[in-house]
């Protein structure tokens, strides 16, 4: 399925972008032949790393994402504070003597290690037994955006442990999963706590082959355009492909509640100008890839043929529930479609006749 997905996000164009008379911009419309002269793409060499999902993987992954959330709170005594408990606390923040505003609270439910407060009032509390009093120097990070007037500024606070509590996570049953997938708990169709484990590490198993799938492609894919020369490729398909990279990225942007310019800024430190001047650049070199990919094609007859395209049709229906081929097609741009099928089948053939070296390497 993320095989699939991916498939979507890299090549699917709107709706809007339709191909007018004479245009050139799918690769039906014109001759590979005529703009690239090919290198060698036969027995390419690469080395290529394959993760491998360490035997913990899977009870992390279930511990974080469906028992934490069902954790409770079981009173601790005996021992003081440790990393991951819950105290309840009462403190009150002093600036040169003087309590500050927003520095106060009572009855005040803390995770130790949770990053919630100033950096060293939660470790300053590891060791504290309940009914301690602690006080604890500290310093204001600068800048502080929340209140810029306490930037850098030293602080005391003063600090009464209540209580301690540890968070008790519940077994993994049958009968929890069952709980789990009627709350609507992303667990697939698991029914049972040995099929989410299998669903999980399957996640795993996935996520892993799909980013070995992608490191050989590029692998072979590069080794192949530096050995090829290629002629400067028609506008509409070099156009094609940059927007379908600004697709992507603004589909990523928007599931995380950005707009485009907000999430280019923070995770590539790119401005308008600079984002732009990179979608062009991606969209030719894939313009290039396709390109290259559809010379290969045409000399060794692996043009899909209407049973590999119908039958993958049918498969992106049942994922995405349409109805029929026609439903389908008036989300999806058919002609790149095809040319992914393509790609893949060429891809294919490029495995299968190079020498590709694996080493394993550890999931962090």
């Amino acid at each position: 399925m993320k095989r699939k997905i991916y498939v979507l996000a890299v090549m699917l164009v709107s709706s809007l972008f339709l191909t007018a008379c004479g245009s050139k911009e799918y690769l039906k419309d014109v001759k590979a032949e005529k703009y690239v002269t090919l290198g060698d793409y036969m027995g390419i060499e690469a080395s290529v790393e394959k993760m491998e999902v360490p035997a913990d993987a899977v009870d992390t992954y279930i511990e974080e994402n469906f028992l934490a959330p069902k954790a409770e709170a079981a009173p601790v005594t005996g021992r003081p504070v440790q990393e991951g408990d819950v105290v309840n606390i009462d403190f009150v923040g002093y600036q040169d003597g003087v309590a500050f505003d927003g520095g106060t609270g009572t009855d005040f439910d803390l995770t130790i290690g949770s990053g919630r407060f100033i950096g060293g009032f939660e470790d300053g509390l590891i060791g504290a037994n309940e009914g301690d009093q602690v006080s604890l120097d500290l310093s204001f990070p600068d800048p502080y955006t929340p209140n810029p007037d306490l930037s850098g500024a030293p602080v005391v606070f003063e600090v009464t442990v209540n209580s301690i509590s540890e968070n008790k996570l519940p077994e993994l049953t049958d009968e929890l999963v069952k709980q789990l997938s009627a709350e609507g708990y992303q667990v697939g169709t698991c029914q049972t706590a040995a099929e989410l484990r299998e669903w999980v590490r399957d996640l795993y198993e996935q996520s892993a082959q799909s980013t070995y799938d992608n490191q050989v492609e590029t692998a072979l894919a590069s080794a192949i355009m530096d050995n090829s020369t290629f002629k400067e490729l028609p506008e509409e398909m070099v156009e094609r492909f940059t927007k379908s990279v600004e697709n992507t990225m603004s589909a990523r942007a928007a599931s995380v509640g950005m707009t485009l310019a907000q999430y280019m800024q923070l995770y590539q430190g790119m401005d308008e100008a600079g984002y732009k001047a990179a979608f062009q650049e991606n969209g030719e070199r894939m313009a290039k890839q396709y390109m290259m990919y559809q010379a290969i094609a045409d000399r060794e007859g692996l043009a899909p043929t209407e049973e590999e395209i119908s039958k993958e049709a049918s498969a992106l229906m049942t994922v995405y529930n349409y109805s029929s081929e026609e439903e389908l097609a008036k989300s999806v741009d058919m002609e790149a479609f095809k040319e992914d099928l393509m790609r893949k089948k060429v891809v294919a053939f490029l495995i299968e006749n190079g020498n590709i070296q694996t080493t394993a390497t550890i999931i962090d």
